[in-house]
């Protein structure tokens, strides 16, 4: 037995490295001993299961020894997938939320949290949305470029309609 573990890039590094260096190995998961199983319902085993198992013949232990320890020395690879800061093709790019600009009255009712659930509703839908209180009214406004799509939303909303 040369090396057994939990690291896939490990494990695939000392496969290519042995390969290439022409060493013969066998190479199984962990666990796959083809023992027959015990009586025993809950056996206790020490070893993982899961994992791999990398063994080669006794002529080449040596060399493949090297090979791993010189593995084993190197600074693990960065796994890391990196943030992009750019942003992603076929992605709709979100709009500015731009609270100054809802001067568009698109809904008005004596139900303010039924005002506040559109609101979020149209921010859901990448549409800036404020509600408004007067009185016992409140009324929903967005940015005049988007009434007709934000009316199309609330209809959907309160008369519980797909899009026709």
């Amino acid at each position: 037995m040369l090396w057994a573990g939990e690291d896939p890039a490990l494990h695939s590094s000392l496969i290519e490295e042995l390969q290439s260096a022409g060493i013969l190995f066998i190479d199984r998961p962990t666990g796959d001993d083809q023992v027959p199983p015990s009586a025993d319902i809950l056996p206790i085993d020490w070893k993982t299961q899961f994992g791999f198992e990398v063994a080669v013949p006794s002529s080449n232990l040596e060399s493949a020894q090297k090979i791993l320890e010189k593995l084993l020395d190197q600074e693990p690879a960065d796994m890391e997938i990196a943030a992009s800061d750019s942003a992603q093709p076929g992605v709709a790019e979100v709009k500015p939320a731009n609270l100054s600009a809802t001067t568009c009255a698109v809904w008005t009712g004596a139900d303010e949290a039924r005002a506040g659930f559109l609101v979020e509703a149209l921010k859901e839908n990448e549409i800036p949305a404020r509600a408004e209180t007067r009185g016992s009214e409140a009324t929903v406004y967005v940015p005049p470029e988007e009434e007709m799509l934000a009316r199309e939303i609330i209809r959907e909303i309160v008369e519980g309609a797909p899009p026709a």
